[in-house]
Parts: structure tokens; C-alpha cells; sequence
């Protein structure tokens, strides 16, 4: 029961952070059009946002394998949460900008503490635990994106960034209070297997997936941040529609992400993130080829499906190769890595957008993730095929 409890607040407090992570995009197209932003603007103030949760994924990661994570899962949810509703009150760009870069100090503490302790708290399966919680990451944003085109039809961009922070305020005090619950600690955690060749946990092994890891988020994030621009702009969508499509994205993770939970378990990581990883470059070129709208919606499914459904396995592998150093520290450096890449990903975009055009942007950057599958490949070659890897 208490295990029960334990998992429920933590799949639902993993939707309510995701949409921390994905509240500029859905509403950046009235943004830009409200302080007459160019795409290198719009993509400078999401760097702004995400290298802040970049800095301070690694240090609150860091934090968490030393104090009840509990607690660092509650303040940070809180400090979100407060920091966006006041950013809604903000009338100026610089003031909105500043409670931004607050919140996402506050959003930066979920992911390393969290994946940490599903590792330490899973005895078995657990790329099937991974998937659940991703499943229900990508249920909040794509509820976010759907609630997001219905409200823009109706209010103020800042005022749904305020409601959008209340989910978060309602989590955060759970967690303060299920810490009392719990006692000082967390969970009882599962003692881990330290066998396995020493090669494969190797620092050199750990950075080489962190760059796997960075190059396909590169690509990844500068679509899905750039996809309701993109409507607007070259189909000529109407905002809150464009929203809509978006969730199409969110909608393909949920859907497949507990299927490759499952497979992770049964097939291994590196055989999973190797397919997913090969499937996703050749969709996001076809995103820009000139299309009728109903076949861009297509394309828009499957990338987010493979955006989502890589996680359980890449979290799989993560565990493992990063057994060397603290699982909350582990998690945090990539959590990072991923947020540094996310940071630069959508100014890197607008500047080639405003350059070369959101088309021809969106086929340049389907190339890293092209990248990040061939170095998995060398990955798995080199070192799964000596000591193959599993979640258990």
C-alpha cells in the first residue's frame, strides 16, 4: 500500500513537472507576436529557460544522494509553481523572463531525484516501471497542449501559465506531506547487482552515451519546441489548432512508451534505443517536405512517439553505466546534459530558421539524431556485445 501510494504520487507528479518542461511552445507563437520576437529571440529565451534547469539538474541530482529526496521533490515543485504564477503578473519581457529562470530552478530537482529512486526502489522489471512513468509524463503534456488550444481561444497567454502552475502546487505540498508519511527517508531501496565487466561501467562508456544521449535531444528538442511554429507560420494554423496538432506529438509517447518499457525488459535496452534511435531521423525530414497538412500530422505521431517511448531503455542503460558514481548524481549529469542541449537546441533552430527557413531548418537538424544512431550502434557494438546490459 505504502509502495502503491509511493508510485501514484510519482506518475502523477512527473506529468505535472513535463509540463513545466513544455510550457513556452504551445504558447510561443502569440509570444513572438505580442513583443515582435525573430525566431532567434523566441529560440534565445527557451535556451534561457532550459540551461537554467540544465545548471541546476546536475547540482539538486548532487543533493538528493544526500538528504531526503522527498523533500528536494517538494521544494522544488513549490519554487516552479510560485515562480510561474508570478511571472504571470509580470507587464514587462526582462521581469517575466527573470520569475522564468526562478522556475526553473524549481523544475530542475524532479528528474534526477526521481529516476534514482526508481532504480533503488524497483526489484525487477524495469523498463515495464520506466515506461509507466514516462506514460504518464506524456498524459500531462498532452493534456497540457489540448487544454492549452482551448483556453487560448479564450484568455490572456499569461493568465494559462498561471493555471497551468497550480497542478504543481498541489503536488508539491504532497510531497511535504507524504515525507511525514514516510519517516525521514525514502523508500527502502533495493540493493543492486554490482557484478557485471568493468568496461561496460567505465567513465568512457558513461560519456559516450551522454553524447548519444545529447545528439538526439538536439535534434528532438528543436522540433517539438519549433512544431505549433512551424503550423502557424508555414500552414498558416490558427494558434489554439496548432496547440491541438502538437499533442498529436505527446499523443504518439503515450501510446508506446509502456510497449517499449515492456520490450526493454525482454529484448534488452540497447537492442530497443537502437530501433527507436534509427526510426526517428527519417521521420523528421519527412516533417519538412512539402506535404497537405493531414500528412504532417502523420509525421508529427510517430517523432513523438520515439521521443517518449526511447526513455525506459535510455534510463536502463543509464542505471548501468553509471553505477560507478551516485544514482541521483548519475541521473543528474544527464539530466543536465539533456537540459544544456535542450537550452542551446531551440536558439540554434531560430537561427537557422530565420537564415534558411523553419522547412529546410527542421532537415538540418534531423541530422544529429542520424549521428546519435551511429554512435549507439558503435556503443552496443563495442561494449553490449561483452557485457550485455539489463535493468535488473
Amino acid at each position: 500500500m505504502r509502495k502503491r501510494s509511493f508510485t501514484v504520487l510519482r506518475n502523477v507528479a512527473h506529468g505535472a513537472n513535463d509540463i513545466y518542461w513544455f510550457i513556452l511552445p504551445p504558447l510561443l507563437p502569440v509570444i513572438l507576436a505580442q513583443y515582435n520576437l525573430n525566431y532567434g529571440a523566441a529560440g534565445g529565451l527557451l535556451t534561457a529557460y532550459l540551461g537554467t534547469i540544465a545548471i541546476f539538474s546536475f547540482i539538486l541530482g548532487k543533493v538528493s544522494d544526500n538528504m531526503p529526496r522527498q523533500r528536494v521533490l517538494g521544494a522544488g515543485f513549490l519554487v516552479a509553481s510560485v515562480s510561474l504564477i508570478l511571472a504571470g503578473f509580470m507587464g514587462s519581457l526582462p521581469f517575466f523572463i527573470l520569475f522564468l529562470l526562478v522556475a526553473g530552478i524549481g523544475v530542475s530537482s524532479f528528474h534526477p531525484a526521481v529516476y534514482a529512486s526508481i532504480d533503488e526502489t524497483t526489484v525487477s522489471g524495469h523498463g515495464s516501471e520506466y515506461g509507466m512513468f514516462e506514460f504518464w509524463g506524456s498524459v500531462g503534456v498532452f493534456i497540457m497542449f489540448l487544454l492549452h488550444g482551448l483556453l487560448l481561444r479564450e484568455m490572456n497567454w499569461k493568465m494559462i501559465i498561471m493555471l497551468t502552475s497550480v497542478p504543481g502546487l498541489v503536488v508539491g505540498s504532497f510531497y511535504f506531506r507524504y515525507r511525514k508519511l514516510l519517516g525521514k527517508n525514502d523508500l527502502p531501496q533495493v540493493k543492486q547487482d554490482s557484478a557485471g565487466d568493468s568496461e561496460n561501467r567505465s567513465v568512457f562508456s558513461f560519456v559516450l552515451l551522454l553524447l548519444v544521449v545529447m545528439l538526439r535531444f538536439l535534434g528532438m528538442i528543436a522540433i517539438v519546441n519549433f512544431i505549433p511554429t512551424y503550423l502557424v507560420r508555414e500552414f498558416g494554423l490558427d494558434p489554439s489548432l496548432a496547440s491541438f496538432a502538437t499533442g498529436i506529438y505527446f499523443l504518439g509517447g503515450l501510446i508506446f512508451t509502456p510497449l517499449a518499457g515492456k520490450l526493454s525488459d525482454r529484448w534488452g535496452p540497447f537492442q530497443v534505443l537502437v530501433l527507436i534511435t534509427g526510426l526517428t531521423s527519417p521521420f523528421i525530414f519527412l516533417l519538412s517536405t512539402p506535404s497537405p497538412i493531414w500528412a504532417v500530422l502523420l509525421f508529427i505521431f510517430p517523432i513523438g512517439a520515439c521521443h517518449t517511448a526511447a526513455q525506459p531503455a535510455q534510463n536502463m542503460l543509464i542505471a548501468r553505466l553509471g553505477s560507478m558514481i551516485g544514482k541521483g548524481e548519475a541521473f543528474g549529469y544527464v539530466t543536465a546534459a539533456i537540459a544544456v542541449t535542450s537550452s542551446f537546441s531551440p536558439l540554434l533552430f531560430g537561427a537557422a530558421a530565420d537564415r534558411v527557413g523553419l522547412r529546410l531548418s527542421i532537415r538540418l537538424f534531423s541530422l544529429p539524431v542520424l549521428l546519435s544512431f551511429i554512435l549507439l550502434v558503435a556503443l552496443w557494438f563495442f561494449y553490449d556485445r561483452r557485457a550485455p546490459v539489463s535493468g535488473k
